[in-house]
């Protein structure tokens, strides 16, 4: 399909195109029959997935309830008592007071007391020295321009 209309048509066929859309895709497939053709069979697939009744097969169905039925006992053997839901209640308490109170020992400062903050200030004063540097270097350029060129004019007065 070359006009772009794909999404549109499945839309329509659908039976979800507002108004407008449904109106706009009628008005087109008047004029292509390459978009009424894909409609129709996007209709035709439609009406038979809604009419077919696929359902498993009697001996599926038993299967499918035979190995439930045979998984209840494994299931019985993770039942938990009152013994371990009290055990579990208590060690997810202690877990709750451990963390919160482990949290409070940490000071607020602890990243500008471990040594970053230093590191930091020498990057920091590395980046400024930089930008110094290229501030500076025309000028320095300048100024070693101009001493070649007085050597240069010592040198030719001496020749």
């Amino acid at each position: 399909m070359s006009c772009e209309y794909s999404e549109k048509l499945i839309l329509y066929a659908y039976g979800e195109a507002g108004a407008d859309l449904a109106a706009e895709v009628d008005a087109h497939l008047a004029g292509c029959p390459v978009c009424r053709g894909e409609a129709a069979a996007l209709k035709a697939a439609g009406e038979f997935l809604a009419a077919s009744t696929a359902e498993p097969p009697p001996w599926g169905q038993a299967a499918v309830m035979r190995a439930a039925s045979e998984t209840v006992p494994l299931l019985r053997r993770f039942a938990f008592g009152w013994r371990e839901f009290l055990l579990s209640g208590a060690l997810a308490s202690l877990a709750v007071v451990v963390f919160s109170v482990a949290g409070r020992r940490t000071s607020a400062d602890l990243a500008w007391n471990s040594g970053i903050n230093s590191n930091l200030d020498s990057v920091e004063y590395s980046v400024y020295q930089a930008q110094t540097d290229l501030v500076s270097s025309p000028q320095d350029w300048n100024y070693r321009f101009s001493a070649l060129e007085d050597e240069a004019l010592e040198l030719g007065k001496n020749v």
